[in-house]
């Protein structure tokens, strides 16, 4: 059912390529001993997103006479994460390139990236280091050296239908318990309460975390069986169960019903906000707030991309690398960026800059997405990441295709998980 997958076998391809692909014959692109030094850079932005990343690779570019980007988009994660397998093969791998901080334990396991640890520290202050957000922050560093730079994150919030707000006298739902309620209001109307993604695997991981309870935790622990993961993930499955709530199925993301006016409320990205506003119809109203509460707290999973340097880059390029990753984490890039993207700022400094307050006061759907950094958290990365959020997909796959419980799927989910964390130590 389930056609969002994170990439299999990323481990096992690029442990076998790491020779090749990190010899002294290197990857990146040539270096020539006149002019500036090139950094080449892959991504997947497309659209405005993209025509907004090089109109700031070239004001890098033109500020100084020293390193010149190239970039190239890839057109989607997958397409990106395959190009990078291949290319490592051919020993053609760029710079530096977009990446997920999920995937970070594998590529440095496997010899792909360039520890910039002391790069960071000499260019950039603590100040700057320090406004990047803490939920962002955890991940940057693995076994104690950055890895990446982040870039382009976006928070976890709820959308809402502000027309069947007003004409059921509703208020704006502050826990899953309000959600509940407002779902069987509804429901005899023929509206139905929540519309997830195709997969509630984000929903269920945050409540999980509100719960009290990490699924992986930071020293590699699976606490995915537990009393409160239970009850998490039954809080949702009820839902479905009793047709308060609905997963997006063929349409794959929740927006698509959301703007045709048959659900109150789903969940997102910051960055759908954008694709909301411009696909819905200009007679409705829409709002966005935090993520619901539950048991007591309310949180948001983050979804992260930043940028590494891989192996193969000479000197000059991991450092003139470095300095375009700080470029584009700056106050000005960032408030920018975001503006462009929907994505929120990494940076505590660009979200409080006059020209961000300014935007989200003419634009209060993104006021909720900087709200939800407060108690936003990041997915533990480790080796054989991938292999298990597809294992988590399929179980949540099975709660609605198959109806099965919750504590089935997650027991057995706990063992896979365990397996693949004692396999990769």
């Amino acid at each position: 059912m389930m056609k969002r997958r994170w990439l299999l076998g990323i481990a096992t391809g690029l442990m076998a390529l790491a020779l090749t692909a990190c010899s002294s014959g290197g990857s990146s692109a040539p270096k020539s001993s006149k002019g500036p030094v090139t950094i080449t850079f892959w991504h997947r932005m497309t659209g405005n997103y993209n025509k907004a990343l090089e109109s700031y690779i070239k004001i890098f570019n033109s500020s100084q006479k020293q390193y010149k980007v190239v970039a190239t988009s890839q057109g989607s994660y997958d397409n990106l994460q395959k190009k990078y397998l291949a290319s490592a093969k051919s020993r053609t791998l760029p710079t530096i390139g977009q990446v997920t901080d999920t995937i970070i334990p594998e590529y440095v396991h496997d010899g792909m990236l360039v520890n910039i640890d002391q790069q960071v520290k000499d260019q950039f202050s603590s100040a700057e280091l320090k406004s990047i957000y803490p939920g962002i922050a955890t991940n940057l560093k693995y076994h104690g050296s950055y890895y990446q730079i982040p870039f382009a994150t976006g928070t976890r919030i709820m959308f809402y239908n502000k027309d069947i707000l007003d004409k059921y006298h509703l208020s704006v739902p502050k826990t899953w318990s309000e959600l509940e309620k407002i779902g069987q209001q509804l429901k005899g109307d023929g509206i139905t309460g929540v519309a997830f993604n195709k997969s509630y695997d984000f929903e269920f991981e945050t409540l999980a975390y509100d719960a009290g309870n990490r699924l992986i935790t930071p020293k590699y622990q699976a606490k995915i069986d537990t009393p409160a993961s239970i009850k998490a993930m039954t809080a949702i499955t009820s839902m479905l169960q009793d047709k308060t709530a609905v997963t997006a199925g063929l349409d794959n993301y929740f927006n698509v019903p959301f703007v045709q006016g048959k659900i109150f409320a789903g969940f997102g990205s910051s960055a759908t906000i954008q694709q909301i506003a411009s696909t819905a119809p200009k007679d409705m109203h829409w709002g966005t707030a935090v993520m619901p509460s539950f048991e007591g707290k309310a949180s948001s999973v983050l979804g992260n991309n930043g940028i590494s340097v891989f192996k193969g880059a000479s000197a000059a390029q991991v450092k003139g690398a470095v300095k375009f990753m700080k470029f584009l984490m700056s106050k000005k890039i960032q408030t920018q960026w975001a503006k462009a993207s929907g994505y929120v700022p990494v940076v505590s400094t660009a979200t409080k800059s006059s020209a961000y307050q300014a935007y989200l006061k003419a634009n209060p759907p993104y006021q909720a997405a900087i709200k939800a950094y407060d108690d936003a958290f990041s997915s533990t990365p480790f080796i054989g990441y991938n292999t298990y959020r597809n294992n988590l997909l399929d179980a949540v796959d099975q709660t609605v295709s198959k109806k099965a419980a919750p504590k089935t799927v997650l027991t057995q989910l706990q063992k896979q998980a365990e397996t693949i964390l004692k396999d990769n130590r």
